[in-house]
């Protein structure tokens, strides 16, 4: 049974928290919560067999295994098998980032994948991303998450931290009446996606939307009921949202280093357990 723990915003307050405990990896932006959020939160132990999956050029499974004495896999295909190995390239190829990393297991695969014989299944304590999921098309996330749960053991935790474009935007008319017919049909927009969209082609645009999307894949395999994310009006009037800033956008998003449309790109939280039957 899978129980939904967190679905919520990262929040600047705790990447400033996590400054001040001098947590590694803690810098700024969205990564820059992401990383040292996983080693604060997720309590590794010496044994546990954890995996990154889309972790590929990232040191902190390195650091995890070195550190607490996890085995730690990352499952990535860099690339090549989707055909997309140029554009990874330039951070060096999958086998050189396997030398420089000799504690960590790597797995040249894509996890969705269910007739995979490489990625083990009900071996992990701990399945967690980093920027990765928003990558994943919409209509393949289901199988995404069936695949992971079908990878974790009972009592086992999924800890992911997406990035998501803070949904609401008003309208461009810079008068009362654009404001209001803008924002009201948003609202009414994502209301109605988050209700009518089927696990095939979830609506992925808004927390309510993933956790609808979550409900209609896992159906009564997930207890989704204590938690209560924003919605989309409540998301674009919350300050503390942990956002890209734009020099990261300048330099990173396409076209890279060319003037672009700059749009709140926060990062949230996901956080599922899956327990054993016999727990309470």
């Amino acid at each position: 049974m899978l129980y939904l723990k967190e679905l919520r915003w990262a929040t600047v307050s705790e990447l400033m928290e996590m400054h001040q405990r001098k947590i590694p990896f803690a810098g700024w932006g969205i990564k820059g919560h992401n990383r040292p959020f996983i080693l604060h939160y997720c309590q590794f132990k010496p044994s546990m067999k954890v995996v990154e999956i889309g972790g590929a050029y990232s040191d902190l499974p390195q650091y995890i295994a070195k550190n607490f004495g996890c085995q730690v896999d990352v499952i990535d295909d860099f690339g090549v098998e989707s055909g997309e190995a140029s554009l990874w390239s330039r951070w060096g190829a999958r086998e050189e980032v396997q030398k420089r990393n000799p504690d960590v297991r790597y797995i040249f695969d894509r996890v969705g994948n269910l007739h995979s014989n490489k990625i083990p299944l009900n071996y992990y304590d701990l399945i967690y991303t980093v920027s990765t999921l928003e990558h994943v098309p919409a209509h393949a996330m289901a199988k995404v998450f069936l695949h992971m749960e079908q990878m974790l053991k009972p009592d086992g935790l999924m800890v992911h931290c997406i990035d998501l474009q803070i949904p609401l935007k008003l309208h461009k008319t810079k008068t009362i009446k654009g404001l209001l017919l803008g924002t009201a049909g948003y609202y009414l927009y994502f209301w109605a996606m988050n209700h009518l969209a089927p696990a095939s082609r979830p609506q992925l645009k808004t927390l309510i939307g993933w956790k609808q999307f979550l409900k209609k894949t896992f159906g009564s395999g997930i207890d989704v009921s204590p938690v209560r994310p924003e919605g989309a009006l409540m998301s674009s009037l919350n300050p503390d949202i942990v956002t890209e800033p734009a020099e990261i956008v300048y330099k990173y998003y396409p076209p890279a280093e060319q003037p672009k449309l700059f749009r709140r790109n926060g990062s949230f939280i996901l956080v599922i357990e899956k327990r054993a039957q016999a727990s309470k």
